[in-house]
Formats: C-alpha cells, structure tokens, sequence
C-alpha cells in the first residue's frame, strides 16, 4: 500500500532538465568544449563522480569538471531565476490533489538541499512538502537508494510504504533498490525495456499520476 509519496525534483516536478543541459554547453563552450548531447543526457541525476567519469570519457582529461561547475551553476541559476514557470504539465494538479488526501510527500533531488528548496520555493511548490532532500544529504547519490531511504526516514514511513515518482532511469534504479513503488514520467532521457520493466508505471506526464495512485493505495 502506498502511504507517502516522494518526489525527484528536475525533470519531473520542474522543466530544469532543459536549462542544467544548456548551461553546461555554455560552460563547456568557454572552456573550448564541444558537450555532445547525449553525454549531457547520460549524466542527469546521477551521482557527481560517475558524471565526472562520463564526461572526461567522452571529452577527454583536461575536461575540468571541478572548475567548470560553477560556472554551469552560475548560468542555470540566472536562467532559473529569469523563468516565470518552471511546473511541467500536470503539477499543480496532482500535488493539490495529493494534498488534499492529507498524503504525505517529499522530494529528493540530486542537486543539493539548499538550491532544491530555493527552486521549489521559486516554482511556488516548497509548501507542499513534509520533507526535502538534496543530494548533499546523502554519501551515495542516484541511482544507490540512499537518498530515498532519507525521504521515506523523514516522512516517518517505511520504504515499502512509499512511491517514489521520477523521470531517469537513475531514479527508477534508486527506488528499486530501496524496495519502494515506483512510476516513470520520462522527460529529456527516454527508458530502455530494462528500466520501463523495472518501473510499475510509465505516464505521459503528471496528469496521469493521480488516477493511478488511487488504484495503487488500494492495493
């Protein structure tokens, strides 16, 4: 039965999945890098030291990550800020009817507790959540469970109980190995057959979500 629900924040509650991958082509552009797109689509929401190794993989050893992410922070946030809506479709909705139900949610997001609060107090959304997570809350990033696992800690719910929502393959992975409910909502990274099996449910977006919780809970 599901009792709370926990939510990623990019790419599934906020359109920032977009704006992160522009501004590490921007940040990669001053530095003299080309970043292709798919190494920019492998290295969503999962933990920094894996991104690392993705990118100097691909871009070579002299791709200086350590320096070149706060330069990619620096712009994203400016594009953040200058945005007037960052909800994907259906958000709104199902968090006001969640609510309504008095059920439970938090958020964990790989990007760090300080920021994801800070975008979702932008997004008009921080008022919902009973517990926020960040990335640096946690040794091990996506797709490890550990972030979950903090969520569900802090909801006071135990993990079996709780239904993680998420759009990346990582996030699916994390709520598998944290033995948790899970439904995909894809959005810049699509699912392979492994990680559509792995998910209880795909959806074409947010407005989908409530419907099928209903059937979830009574289960």
């Amino acid at each position: 039965m599901v009792k709370a629900v926990i939510f990623d924040v990019d790419g599934t509650l906020l359109n920032t999945e977009r704006i992160y991958m522009q501004a590490w082509k921007e940040a990669g552009a001053q530095a003299g890098f080309d970043v292709p797109q798919d190494v920019l689509l492998r290295t969503r929401a999962i933990h920094k030291a894996d991104a690392i190794k993705i990118f100097q993989e691909a871009l070579g050893p002299t791709f200086d990550y350590e320096a070149l992410h706060p330069v990619r922070t620096a712009i994203s946030e400016a594009l953040i800020a200058q945005s007037t809506n960052l909800l994907l479709p259906g958000v709104k909705e199902a968090l006001e009817a969640l609510k309504s139900k008095g059920c439970p949610m938090a958020v964990a997001s790989s990007t760090g507790y300080e920021k994801t609060a800070e975008h979702l107090e932008h997004a008009g959304l921080l008022h919902y959540f009973d517990a926020v997570v960040g990335g640096d809350m946690v040794e091990h990033g996506k797709p490890n469970p550990d972030i979950f696992l903090k969520a569900a800690q802090l909801l006071g719910i135990e993990a079996e109980d709780c239904l993680v929502v998420g759009d990346t393959p990582a996030d699916i992975k994390a709520a598998t190995a944290a033995g948790m409910h899970r439904i995909l909502i894809p959005d810049c990274v699509q699912p392979d057959e492994t990680i559509r099996a792995m998910s209880h449910h795909v959806l074409d977006s947010m407005h989908q979500l409530v419907g099928i919780l209903e059937g979830v809970s009574r289960q």
